[in-house]
């Protein structure tokens, strides 16, 4: 009997590698490090370098404001400086400017949150595009090698040199996209007030 099981076990093992091994062999596998592309590409450059550019100018525009916060918050500090709770309230001048004061850093931490979400969308947007132009690169490579099936680089524990493309995607890429369009995002102030 246990020959019979071993003989049955070894002829089950001997027809799976039989008809595995023609399936492994006429696949072509070709391999993308995707974050390498991204980094070293020159539409992943132009890309960030856009981005950063949009994120500076959002930034300036909320200096002149954070800025004059902050002078504004120095001043109430000397004002209020030594008095207790109950003198504060006491003089109702005071009481207005710190409310005032109150009212105009909630504004501007409200501003400053949209800015981070528009920037974080306008990201995400350019990247979306840059995906787009990449999946064409990488096909574009993929038909010319006549491979079957293209890996990230980053799901690949070992793969020789041979099959990793992306030294190719990166030339094609800079070849037909140096360049990514990076539009500003902005969501509406009024439009978001209203949605809440």
């Amino acid at each position: 009997m246990f020959k019979v099981k071993s003989a049955l076990t070894a002829f089950g093992v001997m027809m799976a590698c039989a008809i595995a091994a023609p399936l492994a062999s006429a696949q072509s596998v070709i391999v993308v490090d995707t974050a390498r592309v991204l980094r070293d590409s020159l539409g992943g450059q132009d890309l960030y370098s856009k981005v950063e550019t949009i994120g500076q100018s959002m930034q300036a525009e909320l200096a002149p404001a954070q800025t004059a916060l902050q002078s504004e918050r120095q001043t109430l500090d000397t004002q209020v400086a030594g008095m207790t709770r109950e003198q504060v309230e006491a003089n109702p001048e005071l009481v207005a400017q710190l409310q005032s004061y109150s009212r105009r850093l909630q504004t501007h931490m409200a501003s400053t949150e949209r800015r981070s979400r528009e920037l974080q969308q306008t990201e995400t947007n350019a990247l979306n595009i840059f995906a787009a132009r990449m999946q064409e690169a990488t096909e574009t490579v993929r038909a010319a090698r006549g491979a079957d099936i293209v890996l990230a680089g980053v799901d690949v524990y070992l793969a020789s040199q041979t099959v990793n493309v992306t030294d190719e995607v990166i030339a094609q890429l800079n070849q037909t996209s140096p360049t990514i369009p990076v539009t500003r995002v902005v969501i509406d102030e009024n439009a978001e007030q209203a949605a809440q």
